[in-house]
Formats: structure tokens, C-alpha cells, sequence
């Protein structure tokens, strides 16, 4: 039977309440997490139901569509990330945020 680890559970739950209350302010939303007892979304989303794997996912996600809007999407899709450390993933993320903020700059001078 499918479980999550109770750090991804404690992630879940502060995520969902942070979104609670911060959607309680008048003209303000936040998405919220699919809840920890939505199994069949958490079991296709993070197989093996732990943390790690999941701060894994997010940081392959967060590199890919950060060096797509850096860069293009066809780069990204290049990239291999599954065969990365995370700290080269991290070291990219870091790169290519950089150059957003470069580009962003650019077109504001």
C-alpha cells in the first residue's frame, strides 16, 4: 500500500495552510497542494512517497523551466537533469535565474 513519508506530509500540510490563510486576504490567492490523502495524485507525482524524492522533482522542475525561460526550451529539454547532482542543478538554477534577472534588466533600461 502506497504511504507518504511524514516529512512530505508535514510539507503538504504547511503549504495547504499557508495558502489558507494568505487566500483569506481580501483580492489575494495562493494555489494549494493536493491534500496528503489524495494518494492517487501523490503516488504518480512521487512513487516512492519520501521528501527527498520530492525536493528532487522540484528541483529537476525548477531547473528546466528556468533555463527554458533563460534560454529556450529546446536547450532544456537537451539537458539530461535526471543524471545531475543536485548541487550542478542547484549551481544552473542559480545560472540561469541570474540571466532572467539580466534579461528582465535589459529590457526595463
Amino acid at each position: 500500500m502506497y504511504t507518504l513519508e511524514q516529512g512530505l506530509v508535514d510539507l503538504i500540510n504547511a503549504q495547504r495552510a499557508e495558502a489558507e490563510e494568505f487566500s483569506k486576504q481580501p483580492g489575494c490567492f495562493m494555489g494549494m497542494m493536493p491534500s496528503a490523502t489524495d494518494l492517487e495524485y501523490w503516488e504518480s507525482r512521487v512513487p516512492s512517497g519520501t521528501l527527498k524524492e520530492y525536493n528532487r522533482i522540484e528541483l529537476e522542475e525548477s531547473v528546466y523551466y528556468a533555463v527554458a525561460d533563460a534560454y529556450s526550451k529546446g536547450y532544456a529539454r537537451s539537458m539530461r537533469l535526471d543524471v545531475w547532482t543536485d548541487e550542478e542543478l542547484q549551481v544552473e538554477l542559480d545560472a540561469a535565474v541570474a540571466m532572467i534577472q539580466m534579461q528582465q534588466e535589459a529590457q526595463c533600461s
